[in-house]
């Protein structure tokens, strides 16, 4: 599974937006987003919420596909 982190800084890639821009809109310091969005992080829920309101994106749970194993 991806983090959760690679997947907004692809969404940021997409529409051209800095990480840079992004802190400096939220008011919370660049290094900090960084580090909440690195892969391993473990980033406070608030954090995620507040770049994914600025993103205007959100957040859905949906149950696991179960994965299909090839037949031997």
């Amino acid at each position: 599974m991806e983090s959760i982190g690679r997947k907004i800084k692809e969404v940021l890639k997409k529409r051209g937006i800095t990480v840079y821009r992004v802190a400096k809109d939220l008011g919370i310091a660049e290094e900090s987003l960084r580090r909440s969005l690195a892969d391993g992080a473990n980033p406070e829920w608030k954090r995620i919420q507040q770049v994914l309101r600025y993103l205007d994106y959100e957040v859905v749970l949906r149950p696991r596909r179960k994965e299909v194993k090839p037949k031997k």
